[in-house]
């Protein structure tokens, strides 16, 4: 019995110290922050962010900069006058700094005198980022003389969007300098 014991612990003690060893390894972060990213890697964790590394992050489940948090009323202040700005060719319906809502009225193009859109700016939180902002165009187009009641969702909201926190960017560096 004695010699079926000592054999069990000499194939169990390494095998119990490998086990310990790769437990170890997989689980210290220390170990792997340490060793250097990739240029891939690198790249994978700033995508999304404008200005590399913490500031403007656009990467949702991840920590988020609070560098842009800057307020009016309970919206962001930089995203505010952005949308202020680049809504600046259409008539404001309504504009609430503290709800964050800005709603234009109905306005036709230059050159579509039968097509008029309205546009509708939700700011949703106090830092820029894409989650922060939603934009609602709304569409209707003349027939007969006379414009419908119902109207349609237009497509372009994402480019209002995106004019809209590039503006918020360049505000937000523009008043650092």
């Amino acid at each position: 019995m004695k010699i079926k014991f000592a054999l069990l612990t000499k194939l169990v003690a390494p095998i119990s110290v490998a086990l310990i060893s790769l437990v170890a390894l997989v689980t210290s972060p220390a170990i792997a922050s340490d060793y250097p990213q990739s240029r891939l890697e690198r790249e994978i964790e700033e995508t999304g962010s404008l200005l590399k590394g913490d500031g403007l992050t656009f990467r949702p489940g991840k920590e988020r900069s609070t560098a842009t948090k800057a307020t009016i009323g309970n919206v962001n202040k930089y995203l505010y006058q952005a949308s202020i700005d680049v809504l600046k060719f259409a008539p404001l319906a309504s504009s609430d700094s503290n709800a964050g809502v800005i709603v234009t009225d109905w306005y036709s193009p230059k050159g579509q005198k039968n097509t008029q859109f309205k546009v509708t700016v939700y700011i949703r939180d106090k830092l820029i980022s894409p989650e922060a902002l939603e934009v609602v165009v709304f569409q209707r187009d003349k027939t007969g003389g006379k414009w419908p009641s119902d109207y349609k969702e237009s497509p372009i909201a994402a480019t209002f969007e995106d004019k809209i926190i590039r503006k918020a960017r360049d505000l937000y560096l523009n008043s650092a300098k």
